[in-house]
């Protein structure tokens, strides 16, 4: 069969589709699954976020993958080829959470990992049936992973990265140590999706795809796991044996990496030079009403200074929104962030995940504003809070958005840099410079900025 597999993208709040030109990683998903695909059969693929979508492919059966962002276009991808005959598949973290409405838009569901279905969903396809949602019986081990061809990464620029210092500077290779993780954060998908196991790939194998990024001339790693600390003595294992490799990384991260001090050094030592830590409150109250009271509000200023004395470049996730949160939050929030040098902000309205409990919860209580799915990207207003109103919420999202990337705040923030990390600090400035020119053009812009 010809099989055409996509990342679609996600709608603007216009309703146009998101392009871009550039990215700074990329997905892993679309090769890996080529890589998944029995050899009889050929595949292309496309990542809609730089390419336009081939609406009249002759291919048997199209994949499409998607996160809550890109729910919307899947569907519409979906319907458009089941229309014009085609086998559809639908998988990704969304469809895995809402898998029957998913087969509404779909032939075929793949629920959870690929690696045990994949092939199964493909030959019934081939003989002309399906089950409907195909869903493995376990986990994965992630021992001996089909390993992919890096120059097929749907959003690289091969050709930049062999050209351009720049593009090679900026760019970060993904790479993936570990699945899942162990926390109860009830709005989370990933916990959700996972059922809170977690597992880490044996060390050689990942040293091994450090060493194919290496050998095409990459030396900046992206760690694509939604928590690589989660089990401190395997992380620790990886990363005194990155050491000698010299790279570059960037990683997700709860904050629990500053309170392990061998740990957190050790993640230096082996070249990391920025983390997005999921700090998403400032308020314990709210901490606690959403099951992420191990963050330790109490320790947040510590463990931030820790972190930057290592040269490492703390990313804040934040929500506001959350039912600890009253109208004083956003100046409390602003003024956190500015003085313990947050060198970059996503910001985030609360997102009510279908499956999750953060959505059982507040659709029994008649609290979700839009099951609009086109909205579904973080920065639209979702949830009635409880000590503000949807619009109250929306004006100081936006307020500590604007004020966090003012120049003054920049200067504030940036200077002075983190011990040994005057590159990245540079690079910082330039990116924080570009989020200030884009809001004051688009201040209406959705909150996912990266």
């Amino acid at each position: 069969m010809k099989i055409y597999l996509i990342s679609p993208t996600h709608h603007n709040a216009d309703g146009t589709l998101h392009k871009t030109t550039r990215y700074w990683t990329s997905g892993m998903t679309l090769p890996y699954l080529k890589r998944l695909t029995p050899p009889e059969h050929e595949v292309a693929m496309v990542d809609e976020l730089f390419y336009d979508v081939d609406l009249e492919s002759d291919a048997d059966v199209v994949g499409v993958t998607a996160m809550g962002p890109q729910i919307a276009r899947a569907y519409e991808l979906a319907d458009h080829f089941r229309a014009r005959g085609k086998r559809v598949v639908l998988g990704g973290t969304w469809v895995t959470l809402t898998p029957e409405e998913a087969l509404q838009h779909a032939d075929a569901v793949v629920a959870g990992e690929a690696e045990f279905v994949w092939g199964s969903v493909l030959a019934d396809l081939a003989a002309g049936r399906s089950r409907g949602i195909y869903r493995a019986s376990e986990w994965h081990s992630l021992r001996e992973l089909p390993r992919i061809d890096y120059r097929e990464l749907p959003l690289l620029k091969w050709q930049a990265f062999q050209k351009s210092w720049l593009y090679r500077m900026y760019f970060h290779w993904p790479i993936v140590f570990s699945r899942g993780c162990p926390h109860p954060c009830e709005y989370c998908a990933v916990q959700t999706f996972y059922q809170r196991s977690f597992r880490t790939r044996p060390v050689d194998d990942v040293l091994a795809d450090v060493e194919t990024i290496k050998s095409l001339g990459g030396d900046r790693l992206l760690f694509l796991d939604d928590n690589p600390v989660a089990r401190p003595q395997a992380a620790k294992e990886l990363f005194r044996a990155m050491i000698p490799y010299k790279m570059k990384w960037a990683s997700q991260s709860t904050i629990n990496i500053a309170r392990d001090e061998e740990l957190l050094d050790l993640a230096a030592r082996s070249g990391c030079v920025s983390l997005s830590i999921g700090l998403e409150s400032v308020n314990a109250d709210s901490l606690e009403g959403v099951k992420k009271g191990f963050n330790l509000r109490p320790r947040f200023e510590r463990d931030l200074k820790a972190i930057r004395a290592k040269g490492i470049q703390v990313i804040a996730l934040i929500m506001v929104g959350l039912d600890g949160d009253d109208l004083g939050t956003f100046g409390r929030t602003l003024e956190f962030l500015v003085d313990n040098k947050i060198s970059f902000l996503k910001m985030f309205t609360p997102c009510p995940y279908p499956g999750t409990k953060y959505h059982a919860d507040l659709q029994a209580q008649g609290r979700i504003l839009s099951h609009d799915l086109r909205r579904y990207d973080y920065g639209s207003p979702l949830v009635s809070p409880l000590q503000m109103t949807a619009d109250e919420m929306m004006d100081g999202f936006k307020h500590v958005y604007s004020k966090f990337y003012s120049l003054g705040a920049i200067a504030r923030r940036l200077l002075p840099p983190p011990r040994h990390n005057w590159l990245e600090t540079a690079a910082y400035a330039v990116a924080n410079y570009k989020v200030n020119r884009y809001l004051r053009r688009n201040p209406d812009a959705w909150g996912t900025i990266s």
